[in-house]
């Protein structure tokens, strides 16, 4: 009851002169961000100090150093676990020595190298391993703070526009996109006869105690903080790539959704979400889900999908024959035709755009460990780094991509080699992780439990959407919800974990989706019978670290 009272006290309107404005909301949200970052690392340094782990491997590689190694003591603990990867392979200026290294993307080892190559002559005292940890330590905080700012907007942006949202009279910019927004629904009605209905007027289950500017601004204040006490608090601060994927995760969301509310830069901000799921699908092959908001995306601006939803306000279910036919009828001018299969190939190159790391990723694997050089016994010498490699396929792009036409490598002969799609990705993760269908029920294991909580959100959160949002008069306006993107992303990536991986990987993959934490939040400030979630979500933060720097679990 204390803590439903805290989340939920009411507070009576605030004078205009005493509201923090937003900037004051981001830099307070980014020093409380800052704060629980270091909160962790020392938490964590000192539960290390306490406990000696069994894992000597980081020691061993790093002690042949010469240097300062009272350091390496502190912050070794933050390489463990997956983080061991990482660290060799940025020592290692990203050389793949081993086949079940590739389950790791060499975006973060590269970062790490380029960073520590620009700060080497003041970091005179360190040994290699020192720098790359602080550097990796520095940087994924930094992300992260980014991130948390991310997750403040996350809600703003989805809020600001909807029909029962509060506007002051500083707010006339907004009035004034809405103004033109209903001009351009005027434009179309009298140049088409249609006009597509606004967002407005579908309900949002989230808008039932979020009605004013005010807030949602404390809303989305709260949902920032709640994020900075994260489920995955370790793995934002070690030597692992959640905090940048995360970070690009949610602002490529954030963009999406200010491309299709902000007219006047709907292309700049389209851009910028491709970007930003571009660069996060650098970091984690899970980035190709990020196909799936960008598909409905497109769907939601593409003119033939707002012509049928429009029909469907406008002609009534006496007139079902002609309906069909005023469909076909959208096709009829070449201008229409013209513009949808623009908009396709658009989205087409988009879609290549964001699957393109992962692909050129396989690519490197494939040419080294399946086709047999026998033109420049070299090859493999000089593309052996991912880096050197990434060089010499772009200068030789279109000759190396000929992978069907390359005499196969019979001296290693992996079986993967053989395969119609020779990817490693799905070998490696079968045969040295164990990821497999149904691998919760072939293979039960106990981390089910402490992340059971978690799988329970997320399919609560897609459960409440399509039970409490109505769509009138037809299921297709759900393609045209706001949230409808997120919602399917974090279905799918909260099935694939469940069905295939391994289940305790939720509690650092879910901080990417701004979703969850969106739907977590207001579960917890409007609804007492939540509260015992923030008990959970404590327990998660308190008790990670200490699992994760004594190596005793916490993947």
């Amino acid at each position: 009851m204390l803590l439903h009272g805290v989340l939920n006290k009411k507070t009576t309107k605030i004078p205009p002169e005493c509201r923090v404005s937003t900037t004051a909301r981001v830099l307070l949200i980014a020093l409380i961000a800052i704060i629980s970052r270091l909160f962790c690392i020392i938490y964590t340094i000192i539960w290390n100090k306490l406990i000696n782990n069994y894992k000597f491997s980081n020691n061993i590689l790093c002690y042949g150093d010469k240097g300062g190694e009272t350091l390496w003591q502190y912050i070794k603990c933050f390489s463990y676990w997956d983080g061991e990867y990482f660290l060799r392979l940025s020592l290692n200026e990203t050389e793949y020595l081993y086949e079940q290294n590739h389950a790791f993307f060499p975006s973060l080892p590269l970062i790490i190298i380029y960073t520590k190559n620009l700060l080497k002559r003041f970091l005179l005292n360190m040994n290699e391993c020192e720098m790359h940890v602080l550097i990796a330590l520095v940087i994924n905080n930094l992300f992260f703070v980014c991130a948390t700012i991310g997750v403040y907007v996350f809600p703003l942006v989805h809020f600001k526009n909807r029909k029962n949202a509060y506007y002051d009279e500083e707010e006339e910019e907004q009035q004034t996109l809405q103004r033109q927004k209903q001009r351009q629904q005027q434009r179309q009605k009298q140049q088409h006869g249609y006009a597509l209905p606004s967002t407005s007027e579908q309900n949002c289950f989230y808008l039932r105690n979020v009605k004013d500017k005010e807030e949602y601004n404390r809303f989305s204040f709260f949902l920032s903080i709640l994020y900075t006490f994260s489920i995955g608090n370790i793995h934002v601060s070690s030597f692992y790539n959640e905090s940048i994927f995360s970070c690009f995760s949610i602002w490529g969301f954030n963009f999406l959704q200010l491309s299709v509310s902000w007219y006047k830069m709907n292309i700049v901000f389209e851009i910028l979400a491709v970007i930003s799921f571009f660069i996060a699908s650098c970091f984690r092959s899970n980035g190709i889900l990020f196909l799936i908001p960008l598909f409905f995306f497109n769907i939601h601006t593409c003119k033939f999908f707002e012509y049928i939803i429009s029909t469907q306000f406008c002609i009534s279910k006496e007139k079902k024959r002609k309906h069909k036919i005023t469909i076909i009828s959208y096709f009829s001018t070449k201008r229409h035709i013209f513009s949808f299969i623009i908009h396709w190939l658009k989205a087409l190159i988009e879609a290549i755009v964001i699957v393109s790391p992962f692909i050129i990723f396989q690519f490197y694997s494939y040419q080294l460990y399946c086709v047999q050089q026998e033109h420049n016994d070299l090859w493999n010498e000089q593309n052996i780094k991912f880096s050197s490699f990434l060089n010499n396929f772009r200068k030789n792009f279109f000759n190396n991509f000929n992978i069907w036409n390359n005499k196969k490598n019979i001296l290693i002969n992996r079986p993967w080699c053989n395969k119609k799609l020779p990817f490693v990705y799905n070998y490696i993760q079968y045969k040295y992780w164990n990821v497999k269908f149904l691998k919760i029920f072939k293979s039960p294991n106990f981390n089910i439990l402490y992340s059971a909580p978690i799988f329970f959100i997320s399919f609560h959160c897609v459960h409440n959407f399509f039970r409490y949002n109505k769509f009138i008069p037809s299921n297709i306006l759900v393609f045209f919800h706001p949230f409808f993107g997120s919602i399917i992303h974090l279905c799918i990536l909260s099935l694939y974990i469940l069905i295939f991986a391994h289940n305790e990987i939720i509690l650092r993959l879910i901080i990417s989706s701004p979703m969850f934490y969106l739907h977590y939040a207001y579960l917890l400030k409007y609804f007492e019978k939540w509260n015992y979630l923030f008990f959970v979500n404590l327990m998660f933060f308190f008790v990670g670290p200490p699992l994760f720097g004594t190596y005793i679990g916490w993947t």
